[in-house]
């Protein structure tokens, strides 16, 4: 799918702020009365919560099944929500995209650039423009910490170095980097003026 739409990515490690920044970026163009939409992966769908499951440490997945979910879960997310709205003009502002799964499942097993490889055999569409909410692995700790909440799959130290790494690898040359220890206003501010609608 060609590069002209209005559909973009928030990414970043967990604790970094971007489903926070997302959501104040999304409520900030309602505020203007543009037509946009909140979206997240994985999904609330069937396949979006098994996921969840797993993260939640509820089941076991091997690396493949993990894979095969976030791609059965990215094509209904695709076809019912980034499609359609992308086909309408509709802003989409979305917390995670498939440089998430990139970087969170790849291992010994599968490369990270595998991975981004395999969704774009899919042909899912890309984004405008993808915001990376940099911060470093024991600056997010410490959030997560703070925040309280159930430890997920990935919540581990070197987890969360080797993810870190992983997107350094796949992110598209385009990605902005935004500074994570900024007060939420002044990421909304930035994440504002490059968005080009």
């Amino acid at each position: 799918m060609a590069n002209t739409n209005y559909f973009f990515v928030f990414e970043g490690i967990d604790g970094s702020g971007k489903t926070t920044l997302s959501k104040l970026v999304a409520e900030s163009l309602k505020a203007q009365n543009k037509d946009v939409i909140w979206h997240r992966e994985p999904t609330d769908g069937v396949h979006g919560k098994k996921i969840r499951s797993f993260l939640s440490g509820r089941i076991s997945l091997t690396v493949k099944e993990q894979l095969e979910l976030f791609l059965l879960d990215r094509t209904e997310s695709v076809t019912q929500i980034i499609a359609p709205n992308i086909e309408k003009g509709t802003i989409i502002i979305q917390d995670r995209y498939y440089y998430s799964t990139a970087a969170y499942q790849a291992g010994k097993e599968i490369s990270a650039e595998e991975i981004i490889r395999l969704n774009e055999k899919e042909n899912f569409p890309q984004p405008k423009q993808v915001f990376f909410l940099d911060i470093t692995p024991e600056e997010a700790k410490e959030r997560r910490k703070n925040r309280g909440g159930n430890t997920e799959a990935f919540d581990d130290d070197y987890a969360q170095n080797r993810i870190y790494e992983n997107y350094m690898k796949i992110l598209p040359k385009n990605t902005i980097f935004l500074d994570a220890s900024h007060s939420p206003e002044d990421l909304v501010s930035a994440v504002m003026e490059c968005i080009e609608i």
